[in-house]
């Protein structure tokens, strides 16, 4: 183990041995992250934190996307967000 913290030989604290992951670990980790980001649902809903939480930062965010061509995220978010209210 890289960390030098099992208790056994041969036994590793990080699920494997040597000094990186399988790439089947790698390959898993990235596509549930990957499916999460993707996720509108996911992404409406941390909109709606930053709005909550920090407003001037989601505003930069919607602005970047106008002035890159992308419109329609601010009022598909508003709408989403009335709409859970009902």
């Amino acid at each position: 183990c890289p960390q030098g913290q099992c208790k056994l030989k041969g036994s590793c604290c990080c699920g494997w041995e040597g000094a990186s992951p399988p790439i089947s670990a790698v390959l898993w980790s990235l596509t549930n992250v990957l499916g999460k980001v993707t996720d509108v649902s996911f992404l409406s809903d941390f909109r709606y934190t930053m709005q909550k939480r920090f407003p001037s930062i989601l505003e930069v965010y919607y602005k970047s996307n106008e002035w890159s061509g992308i419109h329609g995220i601010r009022e598909n978010d508003q709408m989403t967000w009335l709409s859970s209210k009902n």
